[in-house]
């Protein structure tokens, strides 16, 4: 199991990454704009999916991530704590983030 504190500590890690209440809920952002939001459950994470991954992700394990109902015209999906990988977790926060920074950081630090 991934616990809050470690996505906390990956999400803030990341150049000028701010975590900002969003509906009473923790959410990590880049320039203002959702990356990540950690659910009441303390098990779930919403996080920011591009192009096609967030059907790859669900299609490839179902337990492990899915899209909730009220998501299916949002790129975002719930990745379930308790099931996922670290480091996938890892590239997965990673890729949201760069989606969502703006081009010049994206570019300084292309090595993260």
């Amino acid at each position: 199991m991934i616990t809050i504190d470690k996505v906390r500590q990956y999400a803030l890690s990341l150049p000028e990454s701010k975590e900002v209440e969003h509906w009473g809920k923790p959410s990590f952002r880049i320039n203002n704009k959702i990356f990540a939001i950690i659910q009441e459950d303390g098990i779930t994470l919403t996080i920011k999916t591009i192009g096609e991954d967030r059907m790859i992700f669900t299609t490839m394990d179902s337990k492990t991530y899915r899209i909730p109902d009220s998501f299916t015209n949002l790129n975002y999906m719930h990745v379930n704590l308790n099931h996922v990988d670290p480091e996938e977790l890892k590239g997965l926060i990673l890729k949201a983030w760069r989606s969502l920074a703006p081009k010049r950081l994206v570019k300084q630090y292309g090595d993260l």
